[in-house]
C-alpha cells in the first residue's frame, strides 16, 4: 500500500499561488495576443537561483501541485513535558514546489490558520528533504498498513523530520529526520515514534540546560 499523501486544502493553494505572485512581475509577452508569463523579480533571481525557478515552475499555466503536507512545529518545553505528539496541531503546510531548470526545487511555508504564505527555502537541507519526501511519495510497499506523510519541526534543535503518521495505530508511526546537525539522531533512518520522542525529549532537555547555564540560572 503506498504512503497516503495528503491533498492540498483549496486556502492553502489559494494562498501559496498569492503569496508566490508577489515575488514575481510579468515578462514581456511573446506577441501581443499572448499573456504574459510570470518570471521572479530580478531581486529574487539574483539572490536565489533555485527559489526564482520553482516560483516560476509553480506559476506557469498548469504547473503541478507537487507534493506538501501539514508540519507539526515543536518547542522544547512541549516536548520535555512529553505531550503526546499526536494531539500536537499541525501549524504550518509545507509545500515542495515544482522543480525549475536544473532540477532542483524549493520549498514554501504557509500558516494555516491566516492562510499566509510565509516563507520560501532553498539550500542543502531543502533538497536533501525533497528527495525524501519525493522518494516516498513514489514508494510502493505490501504493507497493509496505511500512513500519512506529515512533518515535524523542532526549531531549536535544526530538526526537520517526516513522519510517516499511521492512520490506525500509534505503533504503525515512523520517524525519518532529515539531514542537519542532530546527533544522536541519524539523518535518514527510520525511527519508531515512541523512541524517536525518546531520543528528542533528551535532546530539549540537555538544551534546555545549556540555555539556563548561559543565562547564569
Amino acid at each position: 500500500m503506498p504512503i497516503e499523501i495528503p491533498e492540498m486544502p483549496s486556502k492553502i493553494a489559494e494562498a501559496l499561488a498569492a503569496g508566490l505572485r508577489k515575488f514575481a512581475v510579468a515578462a514581456s509577452p511573446a506577441s501581443p495576443d499572448a499573456a504574459a508569463p510570470l518570471v521572479a523579480r530580478p531581486s529574487i533571481a539574483r539572490s536565489g537561483r533555485v527559489i526564482s525557478r520553482s516560483i516560476e515552475a509553480a506559476l506557469a499555466p498548469g504547473a503541478p501541485p507537487g507534493v506538501g503536507a501539514s508540519m507539526v512545529v515543536l518547542g522544547l518545553d512541549e516536548i520535555v513535558k512529553g505531550n503526546p505528539l499526536r494531539k500536537s496541531k499541525a501549524k504550518l503546510w509545507l509545500q515542495l514546489l515544482p522543480a525549475g531548470e536544473g532540477g532542483d526545487a524549493a520549498m514554501a511555508e504557509v500558516d494555516q490558520a491566516k492562510a499566509k504564505l510565509t516563507s520560501i527555502a532553498e539550500g542543502p537541507e531543502v533538497k536533501a528533504l525533497a528527495k525524501r519526501i519525493n522518494g516516498i511519495a513514489a514508494q510502493r510497499t505490501r504493507s497493509p498498513v496505511r500512513q500519512e506523510l506529515t512533518l515535524i519541526r523542532v526549531p531549536a534543535l535544526h530538526l526537520t523530520a517526516i513522519w510517516l503518521k499511521g492512520t490506525e495505530d500509534e505503533a504503525d508511526d515512523v520517524v525519518i529526520p532529515n539531514d542537519g546537525p542532530i546527533a544522536p539522531l541519524v539523518p535518514g533512518q527510520r525511527y519508531p515514534l515512541a523512541e524517536f520522542q525518546r531520543i528528542v525529549a533528551a535532546m530539549a532537555a540537555e538544551r534546555l540546560a545549556k540555555t539556563k547555564d548561559d543565562m547564569g540560572g
